[in-house]
């Protein structure tokens, strides 16, 4: 009910984003198991004309996370690229590993112009393994 409220007390373009991202990330979820890591990359990566601002969009995945209790780290990052891409800005989404205490971890985050959106908390933990640049890939 606290989620409803909330979104009740959105403006249109916040309740717009934030559907538009809950649709991703399911989409996103959807992918993750059934499509090819290029096929994914290039669905994450490719341009798009939209103008939403980057601060609002990476709002959006984080809210429609919360309510999308399954929605891992890399779903995260991966639907924010898309978003963002769609949306005209460049950013790289960077998985990375770490073999701490014996046991194997991986986390994803994102990265724009230098500025961790998604994931930033843990990224210190992980060695880089690969990073996907809509610059580069995009071209």
């Amino acid at each position: 009910m606290k989620y409803l409220v909330t979104f009740g007390r959105l403006t249109l373009h916040d309740r717009r984003l934030f559907v538009h991202a809950f649709v991703t990330l399911a989409v996103c979820q959807t992918r993750l198991r059934n499509q090819n890591l290029e096929t994914l990359r290039a669905w994450a990566t490719r341009k798009g004309p939209g103008s939403a601002p980057v601060n609002r969009l990476a709002w959006s995945v984080e809210a429609a996370a919360k309510w999308m209790k399954s929605a891992t780290c890399l779903c995260k990052a991966l639907a924010l690229q898309r978003l963002l891409a769609r949306n005209g800005h460049d950013s790289e989404l960077r998985i990375g590993a770490d073999k701490s205490d014996g046991k194997f971890t991986a986390h994803a985050w994102l990265v724009h112009r230098g500025r961790m959106l998604i994931g930033g908390a843990e990224a210190d933990n992980y060695t880089l393994l690969t990073a996907w640049n809509t610059t580069r890939d995009a071209e």
